[in-house]
Parts: C-alpha cells; sequence; structure tokens
C-alpha cells in the first residue's frame, strides 16, 4: 500500500505551517496506514498537473488538501478533472448547502461560491459542515494510472479534521485496514531529552515490531510508542507492558499520558486535594493564568491572576518591599517569594505561583543573562524560591517557563522534587 499525500496552496511555500501533514499522517497510522511521500506544491496548473501525473501513477491512495475555494487560485478541482478525463457536474444539493452556509450567516452568497458545487463525475461527496467547500473521495478504475482512490479535501485544519475523522477514516479503514495499531504518549518533564533516552534505551532495544519516538517541545518530552500486529488483546498486552516499564524507570518525571498537560494535570490535583491557586506573573505576562484556566471547570481551584509586569505594581499591588527590589532586582529569588507571599495574603489561596524573569531579547547583563528565571511559592506551609536560565527566543522562554512553574506545582502536590 503507497499513500501520498498532496498539500496544494502557495502560501504553504511562503512560510505557513502546514499542520495537516502531522494530523493526517497520523490518523492513517492508527488504522495501520502509513504515508509514503508529501508533496506541496502551488497554485500553479502546470505544476499541479504534473504532480498529479506522478503520484495517481504510484500511489494505491492519493490524499489532497487546498484548493476548493471559490477565488481564482483554487484549481484543484479543474487540474483532477483534467487529468482523470471525467467532467465536473454542478450539484443542486451541495448549492443549496452553500446558499444555507451563508443564509444561517445573515450574509449574501458572492457568486464565485457557486464554483465549489462543481463535483467530479462519479465522486461521493464529504459534507463539511464548518465551510463551504466539500470533499470528495473519487474510486478510480483506469488502466493509465495505479491510483485506486482519490480524496480531495478543504485546506483549513478546522474543516479538514472532522471531515477526515467522520467519512475518510472509516472509508479508508473498511477498504485498507491492514493491522491493528495503537499508540501511547508519555508526557516527560525535568530530565533532558537525551537523559530520557539514554534511560529507556534498553527497553527500546529489546522490543520488536514496537516504534519508538523521542520529541521535545519547551521542557517538556514526549514519548510515544506505537505498537501493531493482527491479534488486539497481544497488542494491547505489548503496549501495557512497555508503558510500566517507562514508568518503573521514569516515575514521577512522567505527568501524564496522550491529550493530558500539566495545567490539566494540576488541575486535577489541586480539586482531589481541595486545595485553591492563585499566580502572579511579570515574565510570563499571563500566560501562566491563560494555561491554567484554559481547562474547563478551574474555576473550582483558581483564585486570582495578577500580572504585575512594573516594578510599581508589583509594590502597589503585591506590597513588595521597595527595599528588596533595590537591593536585589525586580528578577531575583528575594522578589518573586515577596509576590508569592503578597498574593497569597490577597487571595487567600492556599498555592500561589510568582514567576519573574528576563524573557529577551534585549534586558539581559552579565550577572543576570537573557532567559534568567526565577520561581516563588507560597503552599500553605512554606515558601520555596528555584532558579532556571533557559534558552531560546522569547515566546519559547515564556513558554518553558510556565511549563516549569506548573511541573513545580505538580511536584509539591504529589510530594516529590526533580531528579
Amino acid at each position: 500500500m503507497r499513500v501520498e499525500l498532496i498539500c496544494i496552496g502557495t502560501e504553504l511555500l511562503t512560510g505557513k505551517v502546514n499542520t495537516n501533514i502531522a494530523y493526517i499522517g497520523a490518523r492513517l497510522n492508527s488504522i495501520g496506514l502509513e504515508l509514503s511521500n508529501e508533496i506541496t506544491v502551488g497554485d500553479d496548473k502546470k505544476e499541479m498537473e504534473k504532480v498529479f501525473i506522478e503520484s495517481f501513477g504510484r500511489a494505491d491512495v492519493v490524499i489532497m488538501t487546498g484548493g476548493l475555494g471559490p477565488t481564482f487560485d483554487d484549481l484543484t478541482r479543474e487540474i483532477a478533472s483534467k487529468v482523470l478525463r471525467r467532467k465536473l457536474i454542478f450539484d443542486k444539493d451541495i448549492m443549496a448547502q452553500i446558499a444555507r452556509h451563508f443564509i444561517d450567516r445573515n450574509m449574501e452568497m458572492p457568486k464565485n461560491n457557486e464554483s465549489q458545487a462543481y463535483i467530479i463525475s462519479g465522486a461521493r461527496v464529504i459534507t463539511n459542515k464548518t465551510g463551504t467547500a466539500p470533499g470528495q473521495i473519487i474510486e478510480v478504475k483506469s488502466l493509465k494510472f495505479k491510483v485506486k482512490n482519490i480524496v480531495l479535501l478543504p485546506g483549513p485544519p478546522a474543516e479538514i479534521n472532522p471531515m477526515f475523522e467522520n467519512t475518510v477514516l472509516p472509508y479508508l479503514k473498511s477498504k485498507y485496514e491492514q493491522k491493528i495499531v495503537k499508540s501511547k504518549i508519555l508526557h516527560v518533564y525535568g530530565l533532558p531529552e537525551s537523559k530520557v533516552d539514554e534511560l529507556i534505551k534498553p527497553i527500546v532495544k529489546s522490543e520488536n515490531n514496537v516504534f519508538f519516538t523521542i520529541l521535545a517541545h519547551l521542557s517538556v518530552i514526549d514519548i510515544k510508542i506505537t505498537v501493531s500486529g493482527t491479534d488486539e488483546m497481544l497488542v494491547d498486552e505489548t503496549l501495557n507492558k512497555i508503558k510500566t516499564e517507562i514508568y518503573e524507570i521514569l516515575k514521577e518525571n512522567i505527568f501524564g499520558e496522550d491529550n493530558e498537560t500539566l495545567e490539566n494535570i494540576i488541575g486535577n490535583l489541586l480539586i482531589k486535594r481541595r486545595k485553591t491557586l492563585a499566580v502572579t506573573e511579570s515574565c510570563t505576562g499571563g500566560l501562566l493564568s491563560h494555561r491554567i484556566t484554559n481547562i474547563p471547570g478551574s474555576s473550582v481551584y483558581f483564585r486570582a491572576g495578577i500580572v504585575a509586569y512594573s516594578n510599581s505594581e508589583k509594590i502597589s499591588i503585591l506590597n513588595v518591599d521597595p527595599e528588596t527590589i533595590e537591593k536585589y532586582g525586580a528578577v531575583s529569588g528575594e522578589t518573586v517569594l515577596e509576590m508569592a507571599r503578597g498574593l497569597q495574603v490577597i487571595s487567600k489561596a492556599d498555592y500561589v505561583l510568582a514567576v519573574s524573569g528576563i524573557a529577551g531579547p534585549g534586558g539581559g547583563t552579565a550577572e543576570k543573562p537573557v532567559g534568567l528565571v526565577y520561581f516563588g511559592l507560597a503552599t500553605p506551609t512554606e515558601r520555596l524560591v528555584e532558579k532556571m536560565k533557559f534558552l531560546g527566543s522569547r515566546i519559547e522562554i515564556k513558554g518553558k517557563s510556565v511549563n516549569y512553574a506548573l511541573d513545580m506545582l505538580r511536584r509539591q502536590l504529589i510530594g516529590t522534587h526533580p531528579i
């Protein structure tokens, strides 16, 4: 089985990040199919025709994203129709769905949206409940091409994902599923990527027919374990065995699995312990509060978030002693502890996190370089301070700082400390 993905759009060649590749690759993998190739092509008729002909000639399944919009540079329907030598047929039902999309939004439908109601002859329509571009599944029986199935999808992920999940994946699964494939992702914090690799290497080397990947992002390390086979019970057994072995090695450095996040985990811990939280942040500019309140139900445990960005606000709102800032600086252990203590008095929260640092790219000195961040944590019984030096861009330093603060609290809540 050879599956190819063609991503269409000049914007993808000029800097726009294409998240569709990762999503489609992962979902295909879940039913035992793998992407053999991915091609990105701009909105150019000749280039598109060349790519389509080559891909249709060597792949069993071709999935195409983008180029189904109503504008002059949306050429996928036209070129695919030409290469396959099939007519484009106007579909009244699809036209009605597109018109309804605009009526429901109290908008007049532009004339050029009518082009989206044309379907390649013989295609199965994939309903788009988010946008106006329907998808298409085309079964091909041709001596000229190897391809058996072509899938046309719009470009925006918000449109692709439900269409792929609800229609394309079940269709491909019914036709091509070759084996059972299951994955588990373990999220690690507190160890560098190289150390994680070193620690789990004996497990990786001892397992056959198991695929491991390690990915680092903002100091969080993801270990993905993928097991495939024909016996579902044996696949589950193998996956659970490997997961248990990795837990025994990495212990509390594993903070969650699959879709769990640090903020999700600490939320559950706070609810379980019936404790409350407040945060005060400087260099992270509200990102810590944002992450915490992204969790539904966070109002149960989250009391307050204060961005005390300037020294005057640290003093006037959090009651930080001006002499502390003058003597030690805003970026110091002494200041973050006073920030945490001040908000604990104001909010009456059980736990208070405080963050102050230098996110850059300027503002650093030899003594206090860019990336230096202090963390304060006030608990019901003690006050802690920790210091870190992060590398990266301003955005990366902010993200790493938030992850460190959340993990600092997590470890306090479960009663452990980083190794």
